[in-house]
């Protein structure tokens, strides 16, 4: 089975203009046919009343989900055979990690205003169009950590940040592998939990090669498994 995707995020206005949007599939080649959805999706779904519950509609073969706050409009988009439920918790998510990060007054001028967080949240919740993040804590808690340390070489940020920094661009990477569809078996391959603790034992050793020497040790010549 494969991974569920997700082809796009929509953060509109109470007007269908944007705010912050990424797409995550070709399905729209060109801004004019992005802009083109948006407006269509917003006109479908603007008399809807999305504001104590998430809604699911189909629109065009592709299932949204979405919700509103004030003048903020949130949309999650997946093909027409992935799972709504999946879809609805990766909105939950972008929506409650937004309210966190804007402190509770989540209306359009407070999100222009941090548009930059909002980016980052995005970026933490989907890369490429696969799932990486949905709890809400844990989306804030990380875009507030490279807001203030992002800029930060490794040999100035402290030894858990600098940790979680080499793990995560690490996780990132493998995350893009992890399902590998096998055209002669007709399946696809997952990396299996034991692997999981192999690739936390390769990013430690990444960060104390990379800090080593900012802390004047030896750095690591070899390892052997």
């Amino acid at each position: 089975e494969l991974c569920p995707t997700i082809k796009n995020i929509l953060l509109l206005d109470s007007e269908g203009k944007r705010i912050a949007v990424k797409y995550y599939s070709d399905d729209w080649p060109t801004n004019a046919a992005k802009e083109a959805f948006e407006k269509a999706v917003f006109t479908k779904t603007q008399k809807t009343n999305a504001r104590t519950e998430a809604e699911i509609t189909m629109f065009d073969n592709y299932i949204v989900v979405y919700k509103f706050v004030q003048d903020l409009h949130f949309f999650v988009t997946g093909g027409e055979n992935e799972n709504e439920i999946i879809l609805a918790t990766v909105l939950q998510g972008f929506f409650d990690a937004v309210g966190l990060l804007l402190r509770g007054t989540e209306d359009k001028k407070e999100a222009l205003e941090n548009l930059d967080l909002i980016l980052l949240c995005l970026d933490e919740i989907v890369d490429g169009g696969i799932i990486l993040e949905t709890d809400a804590n844990v989306i804030a808690g990380k875009v507030d950590s490279h807001s203030m340390d992002a800029g930060a070489p490794l040999s100035e940020q402290t030894i858990t940040q600098a940790l979680a920094t080499a793990r995560e661009h690490l996780t990132r990477s493998l995350l893009k592998i992890i399902f590998v569809p096998c055209f002669e078996c007709d399946r696809t391959d997952y990396i299996l939990a034991a692997d999981v603790v192999y690739i936390d034992v390769i990013a430690m050793l990444c960060f104390l090669d990379t800090i080593c020497p900012a802390i004047s040790l030896h750095p690591i010549k070899s390892i052997r498994f």
